[in-house]
């Protein structure tokens, strides 16, 4: 009889916290709509990268500027780095203090050499319930937590933290074999005016050029 008392009260409690969960459809249809709506942002992101094989693990920070589709813009201070990203161009210009120059590396297709997918989704127009299978994960009073795994290519996961109030990106979460990246945002502001200028680099004639394929 008393297995018999607990056993309920399980059931009851799991049918509480399913009645509390939103649903995933809902969750869906909101996120799709923030996201359609957005064609800019800027915000401050921690970047997190752990090396499965080497046993390391690298934190970086500073601002994203993104115009939609496929324009991003990364700057992070601390290693006199910008990186810039317009479709498959990469222009990556970074400080020499030392040598008190600046060298900038000019990458015309980056796809040959760098799977861009994070990049894509986001800077991209996704349709999420076209291209992936999502799933629910955790959810709590100001996010959710949505597993994303492409339709098309199994090996493409996504684990995204959706905010409650915005329906916007909290961080976004891949993996691979060989690593993890995380990368979280804060004081995000939505459809910003984003100087276009912000995603071309005109070289200064001390910089030093490299041109790559």
């Amino acid at each position: 009889m008393k297995t018999q008392n607990i056993v309920c009260l399980i059931v009851f409690l799991l049918s509480l916290c399913a009645r509390g969960r939103t649903p995933l459809t809902d969750v869906l249809d909101k996120l799709q709509t923030s996201w359609n709506q957005t064609k800019s942002y800027t915000a401050q992101f921690q970047q997190t990268i752990y090396s499965k094989k080497l046993h390391t693990k690298e934190v970086t920070s500073g601002t994203i500027f993104v115009s939609k589709p496929g324009k991003i813009r990364w700057e992070i201070p601390s290693q006199k780095t910008v990186q810039i990203l317009n479709g498959t161009r990469l222009t990556q210009i970074k400080e020499n203090r030392r040598r008190k120059s600046v060298v900038v590396d000019v990458y015309k297709d980056v796809s040959k050499s760098v799977d861009l997918k994070t990049l894509a989704f986001l800077a991209g127009t996704a349709l999420f319930k076209e291209t992936y299978q999502s799933v629910l994960g955790g959810e709590d009073t100001e996010k959710i937590e949505l597993k994303f795994t492409s339709k098309t290519t199994p090996d493409e996961r996504y684990l995204a933290e959706i905010d409650k109030k915005s329906y916007f990106l909290r961080a976004l979460t891949t993996e691979t074999a060989d690593s993890k990246v995380r990368i979280e945002f804060s004081n995000t502001e939505l459809n910003t005016v984003v100087d276009p200028s912000l995603f071309e680099y005109k070289p200064k004639p001390k910089d030093i050029v490299h041109e790559n394929p």
